[in-house]
């Protein structure tokens, strides 16, 4: 199956029906969505770009992602959304590796490009250059992409070392929308909003996975507690995706009481940790579903699911479940292995490995770290974890911020939920410290919540870990440096302590 196949689809059994919004601005229905998106492939076309090219997108949330990402998905070529927030050498870097035949971008994101280096020319997607490409005649021959055409490249954030250029095919992507219409119970009047930025995997990847069954979805241009209110009222939505920061700002908003969010009947939270304090709050407060997930980009995003009934069922009975990713979701098979590749039981933490359709195919001009990636048909995610005897997945964290000391793993996000337990603590992050008697000892970063203090917190540490993973040092911070979608960078906070 074809992203293509998806679109023609859905303007053909719903033509009038609206595909794509921008909150406060404008919309486009699947028949005429079509339409723009075959005349901008022609306009592609003519300007060189061919199956198997790139083209490479600068600006934020707005229809234009929805054009051009699915006009190349036609042309069997390949759309690579490009962070907004990239320093100048990262955006040289990719720019210089994905080698784009062309680049869309506005105004402000257009002079960015080319002073770093751009490799095609950059079309302003508010001049005349790009209405052009949309008043091209429609592209006629509609079958020359296959469903092995990767159609994205999303770059990986960089923050821990060089962005990687992972590959999503179209059937990666096609699949992706039916697991997703499966385990979030997608029906066809769904109206979905994306709160965080399209050039991101979690969101990005709902450009097409909304195709599914004719999703309506609906961009926020910029998040607020005030934006997210007046779009939910308006486009009357159903789902929608928050990072628990942005839940966070939402449930503490005086105005939340008199918001008209009675449309809601899912919303999926994921991308960073959530304390269990936030969960609970937003099971009692928001009087809807709630889906949590654990995924990453290199296998389109979402691989498991806390599904609305598992987080019922852990606040009635096992609070535990909501330390929990949830279960695998169809269509993906999910093992924890050890360091020699072997399988791990129940209760021990391993390697998550992934095998799904929904995969990527590699690492774009990384054949090294593709081959270190891909492993005979499995992906190894480089994040740690442990399946209890329900199967629910719990995240230990990454292999690269698990601390060694004095000989024992000692996982950081094991540390991290029994500080965001503590009623003065609003977000942590713990990362290690070289020690030259235990090569490694952890220490946290506490965002606290108003007119609270450190006091009584390593003590309470120690009431709940053992010894070793109780932090040398806890330092408040008044906020986090993040990524686009909330990820704290945590190597700014070793630069910061003096750990790395």
């Amino acid at each position: 199956m074809r992203i293509v196949d998806l679109l023609e689809r859905d303007a053909a059994l719903y033509p009038r029906r609206i595909a794509a919004a921008v909150a406060g601005g404008p919309s486009v229905g699947f028949a005429d969505l079509r339409d723009r998106v075959l005349r901008l492939a022609a306009g592609l076309e003519t300007a060189g770009v061919g199956r198997g090219d790139r083209v490479a997108l600068m600006a934020d949330n707005g229809l234009v992602f929805f054009d051009l990402c699915l006009a190349a998905a036609y042309l069997g070529a390949a759309a690579v959304p490009l962070n907004t927030q990239l320093a100048e050498a990262e955006l040289a870097f990719i720019l210089s590796n994905a080698e784009p035949s062309v680049t869309v971008a506005t105004g402000e994101y257009a002079e960015r490009l080319g002073a770093a280096g751009s490799t095609g020319p950059v079309v302003d997607a508010d001049g005349d250059a790009y209405a052009a490409l949309l008043a091209s005649a429609p592209l006629a021959e509609i079958d020359r992409a296959t469903e092995d055409d990767t159609a994205l490249i999303i770059y990986t954030s960089g923050t821990t070392g060089r962005p990687k250029g992972v590959c999503l095919t179209q059937r990666a992507l096609a699949f992706n929308g039916m697991t997703m219409a499966v385990v979030q119970r997608f029906r066809p009047d769904d109206v979905c909003l994306s709160t965080t930025p399209l050039h991101h995997a979690a969101a990005g990847t709902r450009v097409y996975s909304l195709l599914a069954d004719a999703q309506t979805h609906v961009v926020l241009p910029l998040f607020s507690p005030e934006s997210f209110f007046a779009a939910v009222a308006e486009h009357r939505v159903t789902i929608s995706i928050l990072v628990p920061a942005q839940l966070r700002r939402i449930l503490g908003h005086p105005g939340f009481e008199e918001a008209d969010l009675s449309s809601l009947r899912l919303v999926v939270y994921g991308a960073a940790p959530a304390a269990e304090s936030l969960i609970r709050q937003a099971h009692e407060r928001l009087g809807c579903g709630l889906y949590q997930a654990y995924g990453i980009s290199e296998g389109v995003s979402n691989l498991t699911g806390l599904l609305p009934e598992d987080h019922d069922r852990a606040v009635a009975e096992r609070p535990e479940l909501l330390a929990s990713c949830g279960r695998v979701v169809p269509g993906v098979r999910i093992e924890t292995h050890d360091e020699n590749g072997a399988p791990t039981a129940p209760g021990e933490v391993g390697e998550i490995w992934v095998k799904s359709e929904k995969v990527m195919a590699g690492y774009w001009r990384d054949p090294e770290q593709t081959a270190e990636a891909l492993v005979d048909g499995w992906l190894r995610t480089g994040d740690r974890g442990r399946f209890d005897d329900e199967g629910y997945l719990y995240i230990a964290g990454r292999s690269k911020d698990m601390l060694i000391s004095g000989g024992v793993n000692v996982y950081p996000r094991e540390i991290e939920t029994v500080l965001c337990d503590h009623p003065a603590v609003s977000e942590a992050a713990v990362v290690g410290r070289p020690d030259p008697e235990w090569g490694e000892r952890p220490v946290a970063f506490v965002e606290l919540r108003p007119e609270k203090t450190l006091d009584g917190l390593l003590d309470w540490c120690r009431q709940r870990l053992a010894k070793i993973k109780v932090p040398d040092e806890i330092i408040a911070v008044d906020g986090f440096p993040r990524t686009a979608t909330g990820k704290i960078r945590k190597a700014e906070l070793r630069q910061y302590s003096g750990t790395g």
